[in-house]
């Protein structure tokens, strides 16, 4: 009798032990899951206030660039092509309208160049290209519809360098049109958020536009 009093205590006992450490357990479980759900929180509540502080300071996505009511009724004035056709369209995305005509528009964007240059970048042990540099230059300047400059001359330049194997041309040539159009697409961000700094229509004056003419030769000059 005593052999099995004690079994049955020792069943009882291991009985309310596994009933606590199970009761431990799920109170373990509980308070991850409370944690984590509360991680998720302060984590959705800083993204919420990281976004609100860079929009605050200026701050925006790519191809999402605000213009100035100023000069959103715009005139493009480019050489036809693939880059003025990204222009507009990142132009467009940034609430310009573009004009039909210079003269109905409130302000010009003239680009002046827009050149695109390849050379050998790197050479293999018998002395052939097996790299090539790609650059894409655009020169630019913002009118008014008097003629009267707004904006300076500016430089905007891209660089890439692709890989290139003799064997496979076709993939190569690939390559390099989506380098080519990755560049001008860049290019574009570029002006563009340039733009954005521009608050007013007025004309600069001589004397700024006479050191920005310094100015611009100099950064010709280097970039040759």
């Amino acid at each position: 009798m005593l052999i099995r009093h004690n079994k049955r205590k020792i069943a009882m006992t291991a009985h309310i032990i596994r009933n606590h450490q199970s009761s431990i357990f799920q109170q373990h479980i509980a308070q991850a899951r409370a944690m984590f759900t509360a991680n998720r929180a302060v984590q959705w509540l800083l993204l919420v206030c990281l976004s609100i502080a860079l929009t605050g300071c200026g701050f925006h996505l790519r191809g999402n660039i605000p213009l100035s009511e100023e000069i959103k009724n715009m005139f493009v004035e480019a050489p036809d092509g693939t880059f003025k056709d990204k222009l507009e369209d990142i132009l467009t995305n940034a609430g310009a309208q573009m004009s039909p005509s210079r003269d109905a528009a409130d302000v010009v964007l003239v680009v002046k160049r827009a050149d695109s240059s390849r050379s050998v970048g790197t050479l293999d042990e018998r002395g052939l290209a097996n790299s090539y540099d790609l650059a894409f230059k655009v020169t630019y300047q913002l009118l008014s519809t008097e003629g009267d400059v707004i904006r300076p001359n500016n430089r905007v330049r891209e660089r890439r360098r692709f890989n290139f194997d003799p064997s496979l041309v076709v993939e190569t040539e690939s390559e390099e049109r989506e380098l080519q159009e990755d560049m001008e697409q860049d290019v574009a961000l570029k002006i563009v958020r340039q733009l954005s700094t521009v608050t007013s229509r007025e004309p600069i004056s001589a004397a700024q536009k006479a050191n920005a003419d310094a100015a611009d030769e100099g950064a010709a000059q280097d970039q040759e």
